[in-house]
């Protein structure tokens, strides 16, 4: 049974950690085992949802934002065993609960496009980005 969390004092960092590095998300962090700057990001973030099932960290989200205007999803994923199970969606939607009148941006990994379709989300026309380094979803 799937179980969300939402308080810092409920995480188990290594375990998040963990997870980023099985899903390559996070800027890469969780392979590098950078577990202090994931803490600090997510200790600075409006709001997060990490979803768990038997001990384990099979999905998790965060979002920034100013709680007014605009709010922006990072670090989205779920375990590629666990997809297609409403895990996702129950992440974006608990993000995104209470926010539904902030104007909500994400970027997409290229296999999540039809999920955030779904969702109700739609592509940019003029959305730019600065990465710290090379990235496959930058247009050079």
């Amino acid at each position: 049974m799937i179980s969300y969390k939402t308080e810092i004092s409920e995480i188990d960092w290594e375990k998040l950690v963990d997870h980023y590095a099985e899903t390559g998300m996070c800027l890469g962090l969780g392979r590098d085992r950078q577990t202090e700057k994931i803490r600090r990001a997510f200790k600075n973030s409006y709001r997060f949802v990490i979803a768990w099932d038997a001990g384990k960290v099979v999905g998790a989200g965060r979002m920034l934002s100013d709680g007014e205007c605009y709010g922006w999803i990072h670090d989205m994923s779920v375990l590629a065993s666990c997809r297609k199970q409403g895990i996702g969606r129950a992440i974006v939607e608990r993000l995104l609960e209470g926010n539904e009148e902030l104007l909500i941006g994400l970027t997409s990994s290229f296999e999540a496009v039809e999920f955030y379709d779904k969702l109700g989300f739609n592509r940019h026309k003029t959305a730019m980005a600065k990465y710290p380094g090379p990235s496959d979803y930058l247009h050079y």
